[in-house]
């Protein structure tokens, strides 16, 4: 005699493969975007510290990415206007006094996706030379935000 399952055996193994599905998927969601949000903060330290090495040889200018991965400052990831890291889209602006060019520079770090289940990161980071990194859940991040 043969051993089968039958249909109430073959129902209760699918629904307990999806009810496992359902608490595994966002948890593993979860610990992606932490991952990611992990990799955005290390990844700010990075680029303060590739452009402090860059102002001390250039007579106290910043440069742009493309500058600092040129000087090798800074991976390919980085060799773009906009760079695009691990669910996190950076973005590098200098500022201009009248007398000098690229005195200073703010790096803000937004996710890609910031809401739902396929969000890439929750939190939006800001930072300067001379300051700590920002942090805020609403929107872009600025210096009037909470300090990590």
């Amino acid at each position: 005699m043969q051993s089968r399952f039958t249909l109430i055996e073959l129902l209760i193994a699918i629904a307990i493969i999806g009810i496992l599905a359902a608490i595994i998927i966002p948890t593993y969601k979860g610990s992606i975007r932490k991952a990611n949000e992990a990799a955005a903060v290390a990844a700010i330290n990075a680029i303060k510290t590739a452009e402090a090495k860059y102002a001390i040889d250039h007579k106290g200018q910043y440069g742009a990415f493309s500058q600092l991965f040129a000087e090798g400052y800074l991976d390919k990831r980085f060799n773009t206007e906009r760079a695009n890291v691990r669910g996190y889209i950076f973005i590098l602006s200098l500022i201009d006094k009248p007398e000098k060019s690229a005195v200073s520079f703010q790096i803000n770090a937004n996710p890609e996706i910031a809401e739902g289940l396929g969000a890439t990161g929750k939190n939006f980071y800001y930072s300067e030379p001379d300051a700590g990194i920002y942090v805020s859940k609403e929107g872009p991040a600025s210096p009037n935000d909470e300090l990590l």
